[in-house]
């Protein structure tokens, strides 16, 4: 079980939320590993220049209703309040100081933990912080440079970080906006929570972006 109050934050675009991103969060809570899982969409992610997410409001409208009826998960817009990039390191000390009795874990994937040792300020956010990185399909946590590019006992510390037993969600929201671009929404039924489709085609989001006009 895990300790009281352990909260973890899923930090990303989420552009779209998809079903890998939740079934993540079902496998957080079902095992034990945290009590709660609070989504954390990005306005502007500062690991992705150069891509225009779709607006704000709408990723967050879609995980909202991504996880309804979800006990356990919740959709914070902490990062809709703040200007400029946003990161990491920052945001996990906001959250500690406006909820000081609970606990964070910050939710990685495995890609981006090979990377980590290059985000801002990165051995403070290490050093101050926890987190559970999740495997990713063709980009596992290669150990031999995380040990080159930390301290042995940072090292050791995002070593035991990587859940070994999670499942792999084969799934990326490019994926989505590409089969969303090339096939239409029908297409991407397998790929995201129902409510998330309807918002889509509802609000025609991704189809005029990618010259789709078939939502």
């Amino acid at each position: 079980m895990p300790e009281e109050n352990l909260t973890a934050v899923f930090g990303g675009t989420f552009d779209p939320v998809h079903t890998g991103h939740t079934g993540l969060a079902e496998y957080l809570l079902k095992t034990g590993r945290v009590n709660r899982v609070v989504f954390l969409p990005a306005p502007h992610p500062p690991h992705k220049p150069g891509n225009e997410p779709a607006p704000f409001a709408d990723r967050a409208a879609m995980l909202r209703a991504a996880i309804a009826g979800h006990p356990g998960m919740s959709v914070s817009e902490l990062e809709a309040e703040r200007s400029g990039l946003s990161y990491t390191v920052d945001t996990l000390g906001i959250l500690k100081q406006r909820y000081p009795a609970e606990h964070f874990v910050w939710v990685i994937g495995s890609d981006s933990l090979n990377q980590l040792h290059q985000w801002y300020e990165s051995e403070r956010l290490v050093r101050e912080n926890r987190f559970l990185a999740y495997p990713r399909p063709g980009a596992e946590a290669d150990f031999d440079q995380l040990r080159s590019v930390w301290p042995p006992e940072l090292f050791e510390k995002l070593r035991d970080s990587v859940l070994t037993d999670a499942p792999e969600f084969d799934l990326s929201s490019t994926e989505v906006r590409t089969r969303l671009s090339e096939q239409g929404a029908d297409a991407c039924r397998d790929l995201l929570p129902e409510p998330v489709l309807n918002y889509i085609k509802e609000h025609k989001l991704y189809s005029q972006r990618n010259g789709d006009t078939t939502t």
